[in-house]
């Protein structure tokens, strides 16, 4: 087999038994890796009717073929699991260095269950498996965790590890690679810490197999490499990291702030962005394993109440929600916020949501101080945002209990109106980009498989025209505030999306290149004897295999909608009086992916991608 080893590590935490399994390799073709494996692998090995955190429900790791070839942006990974804040199908991705150590110790999948009785980790050295007894890193940090596996084991061990969030049960806890990459979204890290899984270490020797030795390198060498390094997108986020267009982005009404209330904030963009943070408090930038886009910050704030020691800076969906969400222009506060959270294992996007939801929510009287402890949170008060972090981590006090339900699940029981103020879809919270200003973005929100999310579909990079795929018809002209293409884009992008966290291949790097590359890729790594129609088709599958696991655990079509709050007009900035016709929208995409009224996709759908065995589960 090529591009991928065809093994995957099942480890029982409960009885501590690691066991090999060996998979077919048209499992790999139909699913390609990554996200669809993982996919794949919990509905033919999980116990579907176990809740999140139960004993039996499935956590897995998964690499992907593209991960370790040493391709730009080919170092990811996806973890996938029952999502303890949305109780559907919930994965995350992550760059970094952890894949393609995985991929060097001879698998592509390791698949946890049960709970070990003490806190523990997993040392896998080459095909070598140990689960290690650590009482001592319960209640530790990220960073502090880290230190002492890589001070025990050598600084080239590769280190995923979880924070005090995890273990203490915040639905949205997330796992962290090396400090500075995050499994951020969903609660994964959650999940991990419900099985007394405290960190996964990783050192490996193995070399990947090419199914073309000679012709990859010479497609690394002459395509990918100098496409890449030329690409103006790829070039910009290595100037200014991912707030590279902030600026720009604000003014066109793309930048939610004060929890998507208002259309225009220039003054605080103008502290924020990439640029402004290359001007004040930048030191370097660093990447993912062997990436030369480079696009993360490295920050130092030297002195001051925000100060803290030069390391991983936010990326621009933090900055966005510690910072404008929150009508917060201090950026060295965005970066103590930011410092806090990946210490403490916390998603930055979920718990910066539920706050400024939280905010609303006090300007609007609906939550009010001597409910919470005298505290109340205002907008621009980021000190008292400071002071709370810790304090959801640990569900400390009355505010933070209600912090670390998620913003969902809190208005649930605050009730009062306050689901006003929503900004999620199937209780995730939006990624910082708002649908009124590029109505594709809603479509692809709703329809989600995790809920909200804009990196499993590629929607806001094709209609900020960062990508066109002229090979699969996505090079029409449109309109931003139109529903005119949007669910063919909308569709089109959600496959390549699939398609992207499943090779495990970053998409800043991945949209350099045109998909008749794309096949050229897979077929010389991994000879799957793809064309651009079957590669297509496997996105699709995947992403259909994604959304029963959801229909599975609950979720309807009548779920298929976004936050009450995005879904109401501004009256200021280029986005004002603009709504996203979701009806339109939705009509057309269920019309167009072969759904029926309640977003089942229907029998003959099912048979046309190979999925009929979902059929029974979904009652079609």
């Amino acid at each position: 087999m090529h591009g991928n080893t065809g093994k995957v590590l099942d480890v029982d935490l409960t009885s501590g038994k690691v066991e090999e399994l060996e998979l077919d390799e048209d499992i790999y073709k139909q699913y390609v890796g990554g996200v669809g494996l993982a996919a794949k692998l919990i509905f033919d090995r999980g116990n579907l009717d176990a809740e999140p955190l139960d004993l039996d429900a499935l956590l897995i790791f998964a690499t992907g073929p593209m991960a370790g070839t040493g391709m730009y942006g080919t170092s990811r990974l996806s973890v996938g699991a029952r999502s303890p804040l949305t109780g559907i199908w919930g994965q995350a991705s992550c760059g970094g260095n952890f894949g393609p150590e995985l991929k060097r110790c001879g698998y592509d999948a390791v698949i946890f269950k049960g709970k070990a009785a003490n806190p523990c980790y997993l040392l896998l050295e080459d095909e070598k498996a140990e689960l290690v007894e650590a009482p001592d890193l319960w209640g530790k940090d990220v960073f502090e965790t880290t230190d002492a596996l890589k001070e025990k084991h050598g600084k080239q061990h590769k280190v995923c590890a979880i924070g005090p969030a995890s273990e203490n049960g915040v639905p949205f806890g997330s796992i962290t690679n090396d400090y500075g990459h995050h499994f951020g979204r969903a609660g994964m890290g959650t999940v991990m810490g419900s099985k007394n899984l405290k960190a996964f270490v990783t050192k490996g020797g193995r070399k990947s197999e090419f199914a073309d030795p000679e012709g990859f390198k010479e497609f690394w060498q002459n395509t990918v490499r100098p496409q890449v390094e030329e690409n103006i997108f790829c070039n910009a986020l290595k100037a200014f990291g991912t707030a590279c267009n902030m600026e720009l982005k604000m003014m066109e009404g793309d930048v939610p702030t004060k929890n998507w209330s208002i259309g225009s904030w220039m003054e605080g963009p103008e502290t924020l962005s990439g640029i402004a943070m290359s001007d004040t408090i930048r030191t370097d930038t660093d990447s993912c394993r062997g990436c030369a886009v480079k696009c993360k910050p490295v920050v130092k704030v030297e002195e001051g109440p925000y100060a803290f020691a030069e390391g991983p800076g936010p990326e621009y969906e933090t900055i966005a929600v510690f910072g404008t969400m929150m009508m917060n222009p201090n950026l060295e506060a965005v970066c103590k916020a930011n410092d806090i959270c990946n210490r403490l294992g916390m998603d930055t996007m979920t718990c910066g949501s539920t706050i400024a939801w939280a905010m609303s929510c006090f300007e609007e009287g609906i939550l009010k101080p001597e409910d919470y402890d005298g505290v109340k949170l205002d907008w621009g008060d980021i000190d008292t945002v400071l002071d709370l972090l810790p304090k959801i981590a640990k569900k400390e006090g009355k505010l933070a209990q209600l912090m670390a339900k998620g913003s969902r699940k809190a208005s649930e029981e605050v009730g009062a109106g306050s689901e006003k103020f929503l900004t999620d879809s199937k209780g995730l919270e939006s990624a910082m980009h708002d649908p009124r200003c590029n109505w594709g973005d809603g479509l692809a929100n709703a329809i989600g498989v995790r809920g909200a999310c804009h990196v499993s579909n590629l929607t806001f990079l094709w209609e900020w025209g960062a990508i066109e795929y002229p090979e699969v018809g996505l090079d029409m002209l449109f309109q931003p505030m139109s529903a005119e293409h949007k669910a063919f884009g909308t569709a089109v992008t959600t496959d390549i999306g699939s398609i992207c966290n499943s090779a495990c291949w970053c998409e800043f790097p991945a949209s350099s290149l045109t998909l008749t590359q794309w096949v050229e890729a897979f077929n010389l790594v991994a000879g799957y004897g793809y064309t651009i129609e079957s590669m297509m088709e496997a996105g699709t599958r995947i992403w259909f295999l994604q959304r029963a696991l959801g229909t599975i655990w609950g979720a309807r079509g009548e779920d298929d909608k976004i936050g009450e709050r995005i879904m109401t007009p501004v009256d200021d900035g280029m986005i004002a009086g603009s709504v996203p016709d979701m009806d339109r929208m939705l009509k057309e995409f269920y019309e167009l992916r072969g759904l029926d009224a309640d977003g089942k996709p229907t029998r003959e759908t099912l048979d046309k991608y190979g999925l009929g065995y979902l059929a029974e589960k979904l009652g079609v």
